[in-house]
């Protein structure tokens, strides 16, 4: 008898289909789910909304949200089946994968239109989606929805709002959230308690966050190897080694198996301070533990090495790591090239290079570009140029970036026209300038004097399509201000602000400050009083300029009324504005105001400095306040700080030989007489 005969044939019914359909998404086989779906459509069966939540499931796995939301909104009344809450939920997580939180939203705000309750995993996600975008404020109003509707937030909720906070540097409200949590009687779980130390951690407050550490054995949460990196870390921020390594071996005697991360931790911390050793004992405590060191691990004692100039020890640690099987990457090669450069072996950066090339890791100039920029930051173009031209020798195409980089240098060194020739070159091969080549050559111009050289360039680069960005503008006003050409500053000012470039603090201190320079006082404080009319963002520094220029012009109370309003607007007073307040008091002969102003000073804890003690001394020299100058000369010996050049040398020019304060030198403290005052004494 053959096997078929008799067999009875059950035909599958929809549970089959939908058990089927389920089994496919789990298996993450997205196709098979549509085309089982496909079957039962053909075969006429009628459908029930777990069947169409399966095969919304798996367009979402296959990335066709779009499908998904189409068939969710416009497809199901076709196939007469109601989406309920799951189907919402299904689509509503597929947009937040694929970062469609937008549409995302739109479907939540939509379902609750069409009567269709969220449930606390919609309401969770929304608020981890708008958390991780940084919108807590949005997150707080979808909370407060959600508690409206009488669903109680779950612990995924309450982790998702204090990672949300901890990620946004808002500690506090991290901490807020945990009591709230705690006061409504949801336990936190690992997950949450972790999040919670994390924040505490990143804001300096390690205390705390060991104190919800030590907690956590008592809550019936034992911390696992998150706890301990997280915990790690933040001594290490904060340079509690000790605690960092009791804390390390407690979690060895705990069983807690420590990972790359935990020990990346250690070896980082300890070669950060320059604990070379304790960071290479690391690396056998990491073999001991099972645990072999990665890439990772050899870069970050390579790079300390190189930083402290051991660059025998660092090529050492390099082959040690070759030699056990770890290929090194493209920043182990950086670390190593700039090390060698940083001390002079040049050589030695060729041959690391032209490995990494042939390892095929460097191919971009993201690897040559730092090499390039740090030799040239540190005025050797020279080398530079010559480690420019060796990467063009060994077949490696520099980009516009690494052209700019060697431009940048030769202008830092006052070289504009050996970085002109690098701009023809860099035309020879095909590149065109941008707007940063343009930036770099008109403040290399403009550095040197050559504001006209730098005012035809700027011309140019808008004729070439080349659009001035504000940092360009800038440069030229600062350089055509610096060189008294005020009438062509103002013109360039005004083509700025007709053409739409932001204007920003910095633009509009440069003016006014240019404008004061060139005694056009009073245009700057007319233009002064149009941006707080327009409530246009200032700064102290603008503040400290314009106080000056009222104090030019006479305007003494307006000068003052200027300075406290820099309270008011939320600002704090500098050294500088201090400074400028004393100084102008004395010579307006307002000796008692001054003193008022330094003692106003001290209250709001802003320290005097040398600049500005000096500067009083001055001051008051030069109005006969000999008394007075002696009080702040010695307060520059309380503070163990030094008297400039310019004031021993107005104390020689007024106290010695023919001086007009000759008289007075007895007033002096002894040590600053001059010595034929002291001798005729």
């Amino acid at each position: 008898m053959s096997r078929g005969a008799g067999a009875r044939v059950v035909s599958p019914t929809l549970c089959t289909y939908s058990i089927l359909m389920d089994c496919c998404c789990r298996a993450g086989r997205p196709d098979l789910v549509v085309a089982f779906f496909g079957r039962l459509i053909r075969l006429g069966l009628r459908l029930e909304v777990i069947s169409v939540s399966n095969l919304l499931k798996g367009l979402c796995q296959a990335k066709r949200t779009n499908e998904a939301v189409a068939l969710l909104l416009h497809g199901t009344p076709e196939l007469d089946c109601v989406p309920n809450v799951f189907s919402y939920s299904i689509v509503i997580n597929g947009c937040f994968k694929e970062g469609e939180v937008d549409k995302a939203c739109n479907l939540f705000h939509g379902m609750i239109q069409l009567g269709v309750q969220p449930n606390v995993v919609i309401y969770t996600s929304i608020i981890d989606a708008l958390s991780k975008c940084r919108a807590m404020d949005k997150a707080e109003v979808v909370l407060q929805q959600m508690v409206d509707q009488g669903i109680e937030p779950n612990i995924r909720t309450y982790t998702t709002l204090i990672h949300g906070y901890s990620a946004s540097g808002q500690w506090k409200a991290a901490v807020r959230v945990f009591k709230e949590m705690a006061s409504v009687g949801v336990l936190p779980n690992a997950v949450t308690l972790n999040s919670f130390m994390d924040s505490l951690c990143k804001h300096r407050r390690t205390k705390e966050a060991r104190v919800i550490f030590d907690s956590m054995a008592a809550k019936g949460q034992k911390p696992d190897v998150v706890s301990y990196s997280t915990m790690l870390s933040g001594y290490a921020k904060e340079g509690c080694f000790d605690d960092m390594t009791c804390l390390f071996n407690s979690m060895l005697q705990n069983g807690v198996v420590p990972n790359h991360h935990i020990f990346n931790i250690l070896i980082n911390a300890y070669a950060k301070r320059g604990l070379m050793d304790a960071a290479m004992h690391m690396f056998e405590v990491m073999r001991q533990q099972g645990v072999n060191p990665d890439v990772f691990s050899y870069q970050i004692v390579m790079d300390s090495l190189c930083k402290m100039g051991r660059m025998d020890a660092a090529l050492d640690k390099f082959n040690q790591m070759v030699n056990q099987g770890v290929s090194p990457d493209i920043v182990v090669y950086r670390c190593l090239v700039l090390g060698s450069c940083s001390h002079g072996d040049f050589e030695k950066a060729k041959e690391l290079i032209s490995e990494a090339v042939n390892r095929g890791l460097c191919s971009n100039s993201v690897f040559f570009y730092p090499v390039i920029n740090d030799l040239c930051k540190e005025g050797k173009v020279k080398e530079a140029q010559d480690m420019f031209d060796f990467i063009v020798g060994i077949g490696q195409r520099p980009d516009v970036i690494m052209y700019n980089s060697l431009m940048d240098g030769y202008c830092l060194v006052g070289k504009v026209e050996e970085a002109l020739r690098v701009l023809d070159a860099m035309k020879s091969v095909g590149l065109q300038p941008d707007a940063f080549t343009y930036g770099i050559l008109l403040n290399g111009y403009c550095k040197i004097g050559k504001i006209a050289d730098g005012l035809s360039l700027f011309r140019e680069m808008s004729l070439n399509g080349v659009k001035p960005m504000t940092i360009m503008y800038n440069i030229i006003l600062h350089g055509l201000f610096f060189s008294g050409r005020t009438v062509s500053a103002k013109e360039i000012f005004h083509t700025m602000n007709a053409s739409g470039i932001p204007v920003g603090v910095d633009t509009y201190n440069i003016v006014l400050s240019g404008l004061c320079k060139n005694n056009c006082t009073d245009e700057a404080i007319e233009l002064f009083k149009k941006l707080r009319a327009m409530n246009v963002k200032i700064n102290v520094i603008i503040l400290n300029t314009m106080i000056s220029a009222m104090f030019k012009t006479r305007r003494i109370e307006e000068a003052k009324d200027l300075f406290a309003t820099i309270s008011a607007i939320g600002l704090v007073p500098s050294v500088v504005t201090y400074s400028v307040m004393m100084t102008n008091f004395i010579k307006e002969g307002l000796l008692a105001e001054a003193d008022d102003m330094f003692l106003a000073m001290e209250k709001a804890s802003c320290a005097p400095n040398s600049s500005l003690l000096n500067q009083v001394v001055r001051a008051l020299l030069e109005k006969g306040a000999v008394v007075k100058a002696a009080t702040y000369l010695a307060k520059l010996d309380a503070k163990q700080l030094s008297v400039e050049a310019s004031t021993i040398s107005l104390i020689v020019s007024l106290f010695s030989g023919e001086g007009k304060l000759r008289e007075h030198v007895e007033l002096l403290p002894v040590k600053y007489q001059p010595p034929e005052s002291s001798a005729d004494n």
